[in-house]
């Protein structure tokens, strides 16, 4: 997430407004998410280094984290990002898929309780006929008598 402020370097005197971008994977000695910001000195141009947020938002806090980002770093933290990303891929097709089986199997019963339904209606169906067979044969004999 990148937001913009102002960064004043200790080896020049004028601001600099520049972006920055919060490294939630390198906190600070504060335990905060270290920024990145880029160089613009003429020994380090478009280097990127890490500082404490609170020595850019709150000149009253001192905290002196600042560290270079270096080409390995930002390698691994791509690699991380990149395994992350395969990892959520991963986990999507994996849920695409309990969802095709648990589609499958509500399919399967369904059918199952849809023939156990048929089997209670024509169960109750033929009961009735039983039951007016009988009501009649009842009626018949008090008929008769």
């Amino acid at each position: 997430m990148a937001s913009s402020s102002t960064y004043t370097s200790s080896t020049r005197s004028k601001k600099i407004k520049s972006k920055s971008k919060l490294d939630f994977a390198n906190p600070c000695d504060c335990v905060y998410p270290s920024r990145i910001w880029t160089s613009t000195t003429k020994d380090n141009p478009g280097k990127e280094f890490r500082v404490c947020p609170n020595s850019t938002d709150n000149p009253k806090i001192k905290c002196k984290f600042w560290e270079w980002v270096n080409e390995e770093d930002t390698i691994n933290k791509k690699k991380r990002d990149e395994v992350g990303a395969q990892s959520c891929e991963v986990r999507a097709q994996s849920c695409e898929v309990r969802i095709a089986i648990t589609d499958h199997d509500l399919n399967i019963y369904k059918k199952k309780t849809d023939e156990e339904f048929d089997k209670i209606i024509r169960k109750i169906s033929s009961l009735k006929t039983y039951v007016i067979v009988l009501f009649m044969l009842f009626v018949v004999s008090l008929l008769r008598e």
